[in-house]
């Protein structure tokens, strides 16, 4: 009796491990598109990840010009970023309507989108309407980075997502 109890939660434990999806995978940054999209070698396939709750200004955009601080946010993103093992961290929808991957990547241990609002090359913008599980911290990040005046926070009337104390 005791044999097929053990094996009942063995068959059990597995199904679940199965069943459950995690909200993390590991791969290695193949190209950086600009400062917020990057493309990732997940398990032999290359996917394009677009970094959650961050924008960064265009470099790439069919129907933009290069904005301020855009090529900066892309060095910093292809400095940090290329060739590194890195953690893609979900939040939500796993795609967006380009079904790029969305998510938060981790390098060394930091949340990479996090860094570039720290440093003023990005703001702090959504996709899809919040919860989010890190949406304090990257609002406080911006809001630093607003106060020190960094990055795209020295042009005046640079737009914000985030209200003011």
């Amino acid at each position: 009796m005791k044999k097929i109890i053990l094996l009942m939660i063995t068959i059990l434990s597995f199904l679940f491990t199965i069943g459950c999806s995690s909200n993390t995978v590991d791969g290695t940054v193949s190209k950086v598109v600009d400062g917020d999209t990057i493309k990732v070698q997940i398990n032999g396939t290359e996917e394009t990840v677009r970094l959650l709750l961050v924008d960064t200004p265009e470099t790439k955009h069919p129907n933009k010009p290069v904005q301020p601080f855009g090529p900066e946010a892309t060095e910093f993103a292809t400095a940090k970023l290329s060739g590194q093992n890195v953690t893609v961290e979900y939040d939500g929808p796993k795609r967006d309507k380009y079904d790029r991957l969305l998510g938060y990547i981790w390098v060394d241990g930091e949340n990479f989108n996090k860094l570039l609002l720290e440093n003023g090359l990005a703001r702090y913008a959504y996709v899809y309407d919040p919860p989010y599980i890190y949406e304090e911290q990257m609002e406080e990040a911006e809001k630093k980075a607003r106060e020190e005046q960094l990055g795209i926070w020295s042009i005046d009337d640079y737009p914000s997502n985030v209200e003011e104390d």
